[in-house]
């Protein structure tokens, strides 16, 4: 034996205490599995290799994905694959799995030999982070980036299906007074009472944004272009009621204005709507308080 060599029993004890899936698959079917493979799905190791096949104890969106690598690298098309899939545990929960395989022979026949590791919280925190990166930390609704993206995407699906758009835009009146008078806690207390209001106005599918300091946008989906000055009247309703509820030593108010896009017009952006919303907004600001504002300054 060559002196570098693992003894077999050596090489088996380190396959079998792995602290990592390994595994074995012929025809989709498992003919090996340690133990860690059966722990990270729940089953015992006798219950993990009586399915059928392997891609049971997959996520259904992934599981045609699978079945194709795994005919790919049984085929000879490709010899190594490393990718993230989504398993479904003995007790119905998710895992999300890191999976390296390669391809060789078992027992004179091709076989796919890899390893699993478990990643599901380091990607829940990616998400995590990935979500947050999207959200206005002080009102919790999306931020101007959130909103961008977001927008952008359902503009494209509008478009698709030949639908109006209409975008909403509303500002908190005379959050500076608030600030100066009472201090910038009741003004970020301000903007988190707006956010509320919008919450329970629109839809939870609307896209609701926080996208400056005083500034807030709703997208409404699937809005007719004929709604909106309902869509306006139930935001100041609700504003008139919260200010009823929870009395404050200043007045919650908002100016809005709004967008809209043609089921015909394929040349406006969503930075046309927003500008075009907030042209409206600064007029109604300049009329309720007689005093001139400047004009908007939009970009996405």
């Amino acid at each position: 034996m060559p002196q570098d060599a693992i003894p077999l029993e050596t090489y088996r004890m380190l396959v079998e205490r792995s602290l990592v899936g390994v595994y074995v698959i012929q025809d989709e079917r498992l003919v090996y599995a340690n133990e860690k493979f059966a722990e990270l799905f729940g089953y015992s190791r006798v219950e993990m290799m009586q399915f059928e096949s392997v891609i049971d104890v997959l996520d259904e969106a992934d599981r045609q994905r699978v079945r194709e690598s795994i005919q790919r690298r049984l085929s000879g098309e490709v010899e190594t694959v490393e990718h993230t899939v989504r398993g479904i545990r003995k007790n119905r929960s998710t895992i999300i799995m890191d999976i390296r395989s390669v391809r060789g022979d078992y027992d004179g026949r091709p076989a796919i030999f890899g390893t699993v590791v478990d990643v599901t919280v380091r990607k829940q925190m990616e998400e995590t982070l990935e979500a947050a990166a999207l959200l206005d930390p002080l009102t919790g609704l999306y931020n101007r980036r959130g909103f961008s993206m977001l927008a952008e995407r359902q503009l494209l699906v509008a478009r698709r299906k030949e639908q109006s758009v209409i975008l909403l835009a509303a500002d908190v009146d005379d959050l500076k007074g608030i600030n100066d008078t009472h201090g910038h806690a009741a003004g970020d207390e301000a903007l988190v009472h707006a956010a509320t209001v919008l919450r329970s106005t629109y839809r939870e599918a609307d896209i609701l944004a926080r996208i400056g300091g005083d500034e807030f946008t709703v997208f409404p989906l699937d809005a007719a272009g004929n709604s909106v000055p309902a869509l306006i009247e139930r935001l100041n309703r609700n504003l008139e009621k919260w200010c009823a509820r929870h009395p404050r030593p200043y007045k919650l108010s908002m100016s809005t204005g709004s967008g809209m896009l043609d089921a015909r017009d394929a040349s406006k952006t969503i930075a046309d709507l927003l500008a075009e919303a907030d042209q409206q907004l600064y007029g109604q600001k300049r009329a309720r308080h007689g005093m001139r504002y400047p004009g908007p300054s939009i970009s996405l």
